[in-house]
């Protein structure tokens, strides 16, 4: 596997839940069992963005044949799941969301996980 094809992947995902945010924030809300609040909503409106703007960038990072862009954009995608991890991580502790939320938890993991591997293991890979 190469980092163009995490990208690809990563991209149907981050499609998915951009797009659930940005328009649909009650449906995300209600997949793991939370009641939203006015600025609840705002804010997963405000998430939906932020997510489609990494979709973009991943984009452009399986197009471009420039590695260093490819290295870059994979460091970003890391810090920002592993970030999303450890945040999810407390907040399925706490028992505030249902078991969709481990869901949520595996797979900002697997993603960090997956940059890491590329970005340590096989940078060459990228």
């Amino acid at each position: 596997m190469k980092l163009r094809h995490l990208f690809t992947i990563n991209i149907f995902i981050a499609a998915f839940f951009g797009l659930g945010c940005a328009i649909f924030p009650e449906l995300i809300y209600w997949l793991f069992g939370i009641v939203p609040d006015e600025a609840a909503i705002w804010s997963a409106r405000l998430l939906g963005g932020s997510i489609l703007g990494f979709a973009t960038l991943m984009w452009f990072g399986m197009r471009t044949a420039s590695v260093e862009a490819r290295r870059a954009i994979a460091l970003a995608l890391l810090l920002q799941d592993a970030v999303s991890f450890i945040a999810s991580l407390f907040f399925q502790l706490t028992g505030q969301v249902n078991l969709f939320g481990w869901f949520s938890l595996a797979l900002y993991g697997a993603l960090a996980l997956a940059y890491a591997y590329f970005l340590v293991l096989r940078p060459q890979a990228a």
